[in-house]
């Protein structure tokens, strides 16, 4: 017997019944002829007796088949089903109920009946799909929340399955009480606390104290547990669910505490690490000590939360803040010196396509290394492919005025590399970005330089991890090591190698610098560093300024962004479009340039802002990063317009969070 389903009247029936009796009433109505009324009387009589004897044996024929369906039922499965103390139910393989027992019959239909009836009427959510031997799935009615489990059996040749229903409720309810009731810790520091060392002690006093009465007034909104220190880490425990109240206004606190400001004119940031998700106290304290990390090494004044996920990130809208002090300097250069002299070899290697920061920082650290070992046996070399630098110029320039090679390819490092080896990578943290995986892969011994934003993905086994967000570029904190490591290493090829870096990344001491930097451009200047001849390392040929003016006359504003496409892949092109990015800066009202160019079947995206808009947030949305003013990101397989497209909604995504951010600073 095969499974069909029977209506006790189908809509078209219903339908035709309709017009039928609407045409008697309008003839009625309408006609004078009475033999016409008494013929439309007769039929509409006739129509409506056909109704009432159709249903009635349409009725009769689901009462048989409903019976037939239940005796095909044997005798003890129907009891046993009737004898479980959950609700069942037999349904067909397209959902239409067959049989079910009392306690489906009163818990889940409240009384009423349901044969014939198809599962999804009484279940709204229901999937017919989820009908497979051995499943399970949950299912939600009237405020009720069923684990469902699904059997199967054969019917006559004909598939049917027996669904028992389990209520879990209360199992519900208390695993969610327990998911909201979840640890968070939560760590905050004082970004820019020595600033206070500048000012006087009545306003380190105040201002400390208004820190301290700002996170106390935040933090009791959600009931949790705090030790508000300003001068040290603030420690603060709170439920997963004040955490997501914390989480959906985006940190509020951040804007508050910008509103605070010390002597001088700069505002205070602070920078929040967050650990949740954890299976204990001990794992959501640790993942807050990284989150901390990575929000510190971000530039500060920011939120970075931790769970299993990984990483996710609230505010970063103001620039790193500077540190006077030089005494981790110091003993970063304490540090290195120990590990160059206990090394039998030295090799220094930046990124991929390496410009004049990792070359310059580079030849800077070769000539303190070799100044450290004497250099009598060539024991430091520069790990870089020639034929894809972009600081060719430099790498010529000083291969011909000191007359040394230390500048080889990866594959001859990686022979030459042993267990007591030392490879200090610059210019960047991240292991998919270095000039050689294989290289890096087969160091013992690794130390890590580097002034960008940290990101999620770092070099993890450095023995020394050297990174400060607030320098203006590698060079400069190479420079600041130099002093401490080898008093006179640093000779003219050297500073003025380090002052091309500096140069690039500041766009001649344009962006990002601080007192610092222009502290280590002087000490490189005292060392002999002429400026003429440093600018010759960014000369370019015509046809290098032609493609560079294509860019960007045929440049679009999208709002206040400008965005130029590279449309063919020309020798340089990576040179071309930074620079091109550059310029685009100088149009009135432009605040953030992007220059999209292709390279294989990868489209590359370099950009630039004056500080205003963060390119990094919008670059970390493609897979990419950088610093606020310069950041870069790589999209593989795409085209020129998809690249664009997804260009565009990412700065749309920062562009509305910037306008939330805003709004709940106007709240506050």
């Amino acid at each position: 017997m095969k499974n069909r389903k029977y209506w006790l009247l189908s809509p078209f029936s219903y339908m035709q019944l309709g017009i039928i009796l609407f045409m008697v009433l309008l003839t009625l109505t309408m006609s004078k002829s009475a033999a016409l009324k008494v013929i439309c009387l007769l039929i509409g009589g006739a129509a409506v007796g056909f109704s009432l004897l159709y249903s009635r044996t349409v009725r009769e024929n689901i009462h048989t088949y409903i019976s037939e369906l239940s005796r095909s039922l044997d005798i003890g499965n129907k009891d046993a089903l009737n004898r479980i103390p959950v609700p069942a139910v037999t349904v067909s393989e397209q959902g239409e109920i067959v049989w079910y027992n009392e306690q489906f019959r009163e818990v889940i239909l409240l009384g009423a009946d349901a044969q014939g009836v198809m599962l999804p009427r009484v279940f709204k959510s229901f999937d017919v799909l989820w009908l497979d031997k051995n499943n399970s799935f949950e299912i939600k009615k009237d405020k009720r929340v069923y684990n469902v489990t699904v059997g199967a059996h054969n019917v006559e040749d004909t598939a049917q399955y027996v669904l028992y229903f389990n209520d879990i409720t209360e199992l519900k309810r208390t695993e969610n009480q327990f998911a909201v009731s979840r640890p968070a810790v939560m760590l905050i520091v004082f970004d820019n606390e020595e600033e206070l060392l500048k000012v006087r002690e009545n306003e380190r006093v105040r201002v400390i104290s208004a820190v301290e009465s700002l996170l106390g007034k935040w933090v009791e909104n959600y009931n949790c547990i705090s030790r508000i220190n300003a001068r040290d880490r603030s420690f603060i425990m709170v439920e997963q669910q004040y955490l997501e109240k914390i989480i959906s206004s985006r940190f509020s606190v951040l804007t508050e505490a910008r509103k605070i400001v010390i002597e001088g004119g700069n505002p205070v940031t602070l920078s929040i690490g967050v650990g949740h998700g954890g299976a204990n106290f001990s794992e959501c304290e640790y993942w807050a000590n990284q989150a901390l990390e990575m929000a510190l090494g971000r530039g500060g004044d920011q939120a970075a939360v931790k769970d299993t996920d990984g990483y996710s990130f609230y505010g970063g809208v103001s620039k790193s803040v500077e540190k006077q002090s030089k005494v981790r300097t110091r003993m970063v250069a304490q540090a290195l010196v120990e590990l160059i002299n206990t090394a039998d070899k030295c090799f220094i290697m930046g990124h991929r396509f390496s410009d004049l920061d990792a070359i310059g920082a580079g030849i800077g650290l070769a000539a303190l290394v070799s100044a450290l070992q004497k250099d009598t046996e060539q024991t430091v070399n520069i790990v870089v492919d020639e034929s894809a630098t972009l600081a060719l110029p430099l790498i010529n320039s000083y291969r011909e005025t000191r007359g040394v090679n230390w500048f080889i390819p990866p594959d001859e490092a990686l022979d030459a590399m042993t267990d007591h080896s030392l490879l200090i990578i610059v210019d960047t943290h991240s292991p998919d970005v270095i000039e050689s995986k294989a290289v890096y892969n087969a160091a013992q011994t690794v130390v890590t330089i580097d002034h960008h934003r940290l990101s999620v993905k770092r070099i993890q086994n450095s023995v020394i991890f050297f990174h400060e967000p607030y320098a203006s570029s590698t060079c400069e904190m190479v420079t600041e090591l130099a002093p401490y490591m080898h008093e006179t290493a640093i000779a003219r090829p050297e500073a003025e190698a380090l002052l091309s870096g500096i140069m690039l990344d500041t766009k001649s001491f344009v962006l990002k610098t601080g007192a610092r930097t222009f502290e280590a451009a002087a000490y490189l200047r005292r060392r002999g560093a002429d400026t003429i001849e440093v600018k010759r390392f960014f000369s370019g040929s015509l046809q290098t300024y032609i493609e560079k003016s294509q860019l960007v006359s045929s440049a679009r504003l999208y709002g206040d962004c400008a965005i130029s496409c590279a449309a063919e892949e020309v020798e340089g092109v990576r040179v071309i479009a930074s620079q091109a990015a550059d310029e685009l800066l100088n149009i009135n009202g432009v605040v953030a340039s992007f220059v999209l160019y292709v390279t294989g079947s990868q489209v590359n995206i370099s950009a630039r802002s004056l500080g205003k808009f963060n390119v990094q947030i919008v670059m970390e949305k493609l897979g990419g990063g950088g610093h606020m003013t310069m950041a870069a990101s790589q999209l593989p397989e795409t085209t020129l317009d998809e690249a664009e497209s997804r260009l565009k909604t990412a700065i749309d995504e920062f562009r509305m969070e910037q306008a939330q951010e805003h709004k709940d600073a106007a709240k506050s």
